[in-house]
């Protein structure tokens, strides 16, 4: 297995949690900002805006689409 599958493996369930993490900041910080916010509109704001960044971090590092799916990971 590559290096670089074995660090996916190694980091994914941490990548996915400091995701997850980062949107209920905004999230959270939406509802700071607006006492009256729509929890669920805020949400859709706020993906759609980390989605944009994940497209820009795609067109840069992968030409467009990253779909480099590795070996599963034994656990």
């Amino acid at each position: 297995m590559r290096a670089e599958f074995k660090e996916d493996c190694k980091y994914g369930d941490e990548i996915r949690e400091d995701t997850r993490d980062l949107f209920e900041k905004w999230l959270k910080r939406y509802g700071l900002d607006i006492p009256e916010m729509d929890e669920d509109i805020a949400a859709q704001l706020i993906l759609t805006e980390m989605r944009k960044e994940l497209d820009r971090l795609q067109e840069e590092y992968c030409g467009g689409i990253c779909d480099l799916e590795p070996p599963s990971c034994e656990r």
